[in-house]
């Protein structure tokens, strides 16, 4: 297997060869959680929170467009749920991660560059990925 890499450059950061099961499930600590989502440019991921509003739910996220339709979409949790969720993601998945209060964290995409598998991660505040990643090793 390939070393781990890791490349910052702040607000995006890249982790490549990568356990991305391990990544994602480093940040389902403190009530956060991850909403995978079927959208992959990061400006229309933005949109797309900015125009709706989001309501948490119990295991789901409701989501009132400006025409008034509802989505409900899936949420994880907890490892066994991402274990189940992942399968049905392709490799340039794309997913939010929230706090408990619906505060966007990060955004991250599974990517490829230079022949290499991994994700990229936006933080959504300074010093975000420190705090969740300071340490982080396969």
């Amino acid at each position: 297997m390939k070393p781990l890499q890791i490349i910052k450059m702040p607000p995006y950061f890249k982790i490549l060869n990568c356990n991305i099961i391990k990544v994602l499930d480093e940040l389902l600590i403190e009530d956060n959680y991850i909403l995978f989502l079927d959208i992959y440019y990061e400006e229309d991921i933005d949109s797309y929170l900015s125009k709706n509003k989001v309501v948490r739910l119990d295991n789901m996220i409701q989501i009132f467009d400006n025409s008034n339709k509802m989505s409900f979409l899936p949420y994880i949790n907890s490892k066994k749920d991402l274990l189940d969720q992942y399968r049905y993601q392709d490799w340039d998945f794309s997913c939010i991660v929230f706090d408990k209060n619906l505060k966007s964290l990060f955004y991250i995409r599974g990517i490829e560059d230079a022949g290499e598998n991994g994700i990229r991660i936006k933080e959504m505040e300074s010093n975000l990925y420190n705090k969740y990643f300071f340490n982080y090793q396969e």
